[in-house]
């Protein structure tokens, strides 16, 4: 019958083909906003230089961390649920990354890989802010550090007990 209706309705005329087209949702939300600043501001570039992977590495730590601000930017998760965020979110077509590549260990291993170079990392970022964005310098203070003493601190009053943000360097005192 070659394309022919069965019914000899619509004789002459080629058989509609139909194909099944698999459909995909995924979030996109602000991560594309969010990818393009880590790319002004070289987050990935910056790590993958100061904390490079083995070769075998199917991503560098700079982009698995890059994935991980936008992962705390766009809608926080703990570590591992972050495998089913990037699933969730466009994190493929934004980043490149395929979502099972960001589980867990991998994450843990690339925290572990630039937690001794912190202060390079954010200085470095800091730097590529400045200069991407202009930021007048003249008018900047910046200082990342905190201090947290531990211990028995009679003297003390409550008004000087409070938690501190940034880079945390910590005495003891018994």
């Amino acid at each position: 019958m070659g394309g022919m209706s069965r019914t000899g309705r619509g004789r002459g005329r080629e058989r509609a083909e139909i194909a099944v087209v698999r459909v995909l949702e995924k979030r996109l939300g602000a991560l594309p906003v969010v990818a393009q600043f880590g790319r002004r501001l070289r987050i990935a570039e910056i790590i993958d230089e100061l904390c490079p992977v083995r070769p075998v590495a199917w991503i560098t730590h700079g982009e698995v961390i890059e994935a991980l601000v936008a992962n705390r930017l766009t809608a926080p998760a703990p570590l591992v649920r972050v495998q089913e965020w990037a699933a969730a979110m466009a994190v493929e077509e934004a980043y490149g990354i395929e979502p099972h590549l960001l589980n867990d260990d991998r994450i843990a291993r690339a925290l572990d890989a630039v937690a001794p170079q912190l202060d390079a990392i954010t200085g470095s970022v800091g730097a590529a802010a400045v200069s991407e964005f202009g930021v007048d310098v003249a008018r900047l203070h910046w200082d990342m550090t905190s201090i947290s003493l531990y211990g028995a601190y009679p003297e003390a009053g409550e008004e000087y007990r409070r938690r501190g943000g940034g880079t945390r360097r910590t005495a003891a005192r018994t």
